[in-house]
């Protein structure tokens, strides 16, 4: 067996079939590794090259996205891809529910159909259109996922909009990006990954800075307010942004392109260059925030003008109503359902974070369309919402329009089986 530098990674190729092992996990750490068993495999002259998963326990998109960027890009040129998928049952079916499963081996796995609660699954986006819907996702399962504050929001939405535009107009990648989002509820950590198959912040930068030589140097300076390759396609402050609305939280960013990574926190940033046969074709872009009341996206976007830059985000966008000062949801628009506790805590926890994203404004909820809920729903919905606001604000802030009377008398049994508990406890 070869490996692709020594017995103790944890991606290996075999010449002999061209067959890339993985085992364990596979992360970002194992990006270069894969890289350079692709490497070694491009020089054997095959058409058909073989990934082994067989051995992984877990997997993370920042290691499974770069991987099948490239994966596609060989595809297209040619080379004949077979999978086996982990043996383990857990991580298998993650294969399958994210997607991963079906790029790698679109001809023998279907697209997965998951909407998974906590996770934007991962997806191809290779235009504005896919771009804004892949956002709206993205964030609308963070909403649902955990409460947050409004500048956590803007700074999420704003960063993920900024990395994947530089995908669409400065990366070349023909394949377009994959994007794919994780929330942690109980650590308050969201994370989220953007890969391509382009030709790297090096080749990109070197149009308007000829003088770069090296893949470190380039993302020294991607990193950098104001530095791009041409200021008719942006003003070079996406990475630069998204560097310390992720740091400035108390997460990390993470660049891997060309023949290297960079990473950043709050306390330092630490370039890791590979050698000189692992060499990533394309970029990914690795983002961590955390919950941080008093983070302010003015403050992180102000670029050194001492001027705050509070974006426009989905909130004002799709949620508030430009004819009074009020917030509009429609129910019949959420995906989550009606007919589960899970699905009651998911709208809770959006209209929570509506509400504390506009303190002053009330909540219109528009029923029509929507036939009936369960009793399960309407109380994790509903009920909890009138406990957690009291009384006075919940009449004050939310609104109810549209409804059927059976739905309305399920709320208000839920709202009246709730208030009884708040007594009774209180009595005790």
């Amino acid at each position: 067996m070869h490996n692709s530098t020594s017995n103790t990674r944890t991606t290996q190729f075999r010449k002999r079939d061209n067959v890339i092992y993985f085992s364990g996990k596979v992360n970002s750490y194992n990006v270069k590794e894969f890289c350079g068993a692709v490497s070694v495999f491009k020089t054997n002259h095959s058409d058909t090259l073989t990934l082994d998963f067989t051995r992984v326990v877990n997997a993370y998109p920042n290691g499974m996205l770069p991987i099948i960027a490239t994966v596609e890009k060989l595809r297209r040129n040619g080379t004949k891809i077979k999978i086996l998928l982990p043996s383990d049952d857990n991580t298998r079916k993650l294969f399958r529910a994210v997607n991963w499963a079906h790029y790698l081996s679109p001809e023998l796995f279907q697209p997965s159909e998951s909407k998974h609660d906590r996770h934007l699954v991962t997806r191809y986006f290779t235009d504005e259109k896919d771009q804004k819907n892949a956002s709206d996702d993205l964030l609308d399962v963070i909403i649902r996922s955990m409460v947050l504050p409004r500048s956590i929001i803007s700074g999420l939405e704003w960063s993920i909009n900024e990395i994947m535009d530089n995908v669409l107009n400065h990366s070349n990648s023909l394949i377009g990006g994959l994007v794919q989002a994780t929330t942690y509820p109980t650590k308050g950590i969201i994370a989220f990954a953007v890969a391509d198959a382009g030709r790297g912040i090096l080749n990109s930068l070197r149009e308007g800075i000829p003088t770069l030589r090296t893949d470190i140097q380039a993302m020294g300076e991607a990193v950098k307010a104001g530095v791009t390759r041409n200021s008719a396609y942006g003003q070079g402050n996406g990475l630069a942004g998204t560097l310390k609305i992720t740091t400035l939280t108390g997460g990390s960013f993470d660049i891997t392109s060309g023949s290297g990574r960079l990473l950043s926190t709050a306390e330092e940033t630490v370039p890791k260059p590979w050698e000189k046969h692992e060499y990533y074709h394309g970029t990914l872009i690795c983002g961590q925030v955390k919950i941080k009341e008093d983070f302010s996206i003015g403050q992180a976007l102000d670029f050194g003008t001492g001027i705050d830059y509070v974006p426009v985000d989905l909130i004002e966008m799709f949620y508030e109503m430009e004819s009074q000062n009020a917030l509009f949801l429609k129910m019949k628009e959420e995906t989550t359902g009606y007919g589960s506790r899970k699905s009651g805590l998911q709208i809770r926890t959006k209209i929570v974070n509506l509400l504390n994203a506009e303190p002053t404004y009330p909540l219109i909820i528009d029923w029509e369309g929507v036939p009936v809920t369960s009793s399960s729903f309407a109380d994790e919905f509903m009920g909890k919402l009138f406990l957690k606001l009291g009384g006075i604000t919940f009449s004050a802030r939310i609104r109810n329009i549209g409804m059927e009377q059976l739905i309305k008398n399920l709320l208000d049994k839920a709202i009246s089986q709730r208030l009884t508990q708040s007594i009774d406890d209180d009595n005790v």
